[in-house]
């Protein structure tokens, strides 16, 4: 469904560009995240362990947490070699803000060299500054409605914003180009059109109502594995503790569950692979 908005806008606009934009900000998520962990667990065979490139991202109430949880290993050098020997914050805000846009700029260019990678780069580097700008004036307004800061339904307002705003950027990654990420983002917020979910419109993009399932299925798991493990709960320490049956029978659900409704053979190509491009 993704490839199909984004191949052939404006065909599809509003909604459509919407829900194939979240579609592909979970794509990229766990397309990365799978690389990384399977990553983890062939060292780990080896007795090497890597460090963790993610920590749950999308649970972010901040861009700026967002960058510490994204590819922590690339922010990580960023910082040490980019935005600290430029100066860090520590000259005031108006040195702040120039090192956070050429940090964000060099970000960009990595991924490619392209305009839209430096649009986004610097995309995320004008949220953090707009964020740090109104960060005084958002907190009185959120504690004036009663949202005191560490309530539960404000952090999950926070966490609804942070992710929108790193969707709205990742239509820009994606896209053919600029302009036509731009365009993209504009029909968004211009084009009115949630009958799409409704008249079986969304099913005849790629994914029928069954796949769909699978996926909010996934997706849930997804979800539930990675809120135990923001508690400090680790289903894989748990695999760990258990006999030899127990364990086997865990791996085993999971290979058939992956054989079930994984997708091989025809309609799976392994240049689908995103980050194989990076």
């Amino acid at each position: 469904m993704v490839n199909t908005v984004f191949d052939h806008y404006p065909t599809y606009a509003g909604f459509y560009v919407l829900t194939a934009a979240v579609l592909y900000s979970i794509q990229l998520y766990t397309d990365f995240l799978s690389c990384v962990t399977i990553s983890q667990g062939v060292a780990g065979l080896f007795g090497i362990e890597l460090m963790n490139n993610f920590n749950h991202p999308y649970f972010s109430t901040s861009i700026k947490e967002f960058w510490r949880r994204w590819h922590i290993s690339l922010s990580e050098w960023l910082r040490d070699y980019v935005y600290i020997p430029l100066g860090g914050s520590r000259k005031g805000k108006i040195h702040k803000y120039k090192n956070l846009l050429i940090t964000f700029a060099v970000s960009g260019i990595w991924h490619g060299g392209r305009w839209k990678f430096l649009f986004w780069g610097l995309m995320h580097a004008g949220y953090q500054i707009v964020g740090d700008l109104f960060y005084k004036p958002k907190n009185d307004i959120l504690e004036k409605i009663s949202l005191p800061a560490g309530s539960k339904l404000r952090k999950m307002l926070e966490m609804i914003v942070t992710s929108f705003l790193v969707t709205i950027v990742w239509i820009i990654f994606r896209a053919h180009s600029l302009k036509t990420g731009i365009k993209m983002i504009f029909s968004i917020f211009s084009v009115f059109n949630p009958w799409i979910f409704f008249d079986n419109s969304i099913f005849r993009l790629g994914l029928t109502q069954k796949e769909f399932e699978v996926l909010f299925l996934a997706i849930m798991i997804l979800i539930g594995v990675s809120g135990l493990q923001e508690k400090g709960i680790k289903l894989r320490d748990w695999f760990n503790g258990q006999n030899t049956a127990v364990r086997w029978t865990i791996y085993l659900c999971g290979i058939w569950s992956i054989w079930i409704f994984g997708t091989y053979g025809y309609g799976f190509h392994a240049s689908d692979f995103i980050y194989g491009g990076f």
